[in-house]
Parts: C-alpha cells; structure tokens; sequence
C-alpha cells in the first residue's frame, strides 16, 4: 500500500503533514497526488521546485506545498 502525505509551509500554516489518502498502487498514489498539486495550485502560483517523482514542492520550505508518496505495510503490527 501506498499514503500520499502533504505539508503546507507558510505564516497561516502549521507545518504538520496531512493525509491525502491510501492506495493500493503506486501508479494510484501517483495519479491522486498529481491531481492535488494542479489543484493546489490553481490558488497558488507557484513553481515546482522538485518534482522526483515520488515527491514534488512547490514554493519552498517557508511558502509553498509539498507532497510525497510513502510506501506503507497492509498488516499492523501491535507490539
């Protein structure tokens, strides 16, 4: 399974990163965080900064949003 997390950056922001959503693909995730940084950014101008595949910014650090897709186990293991 794959979660696309995201984290916005700026004065009005808390820093912490949120969940997008679960997927069972990595082709998924893919699909589902493309389409929320071209969301994003219909009310944002900015630049993509990186865009690795797995993980794409834009703006900076201090103003902008930055999501990353994280591979995650199916089983959970409460020990």
């Amino acid at each position: 399974m794959y979660v696309v997390i995201y984290t916005d950056f700026g004065d009005t922001c808390d820093g912490f990163a949120r969940v997008l959503g679960t997927y069972k693909t990595q082709v998924d995730a893919m699909k589902a965080m493309e389409s929320d940084v071209k969301d994003y950014n219909r009310d944002n101008d900015y630049e993509v900064t990186i865009d690795k595949g797995d993980r794409i910014l834009l703006g900076d650090e201090r103003n902008g949003c930055q999501w990353q897709i994280l591979k995650i186990e199916s089983e959970v293991n409460n020990e």
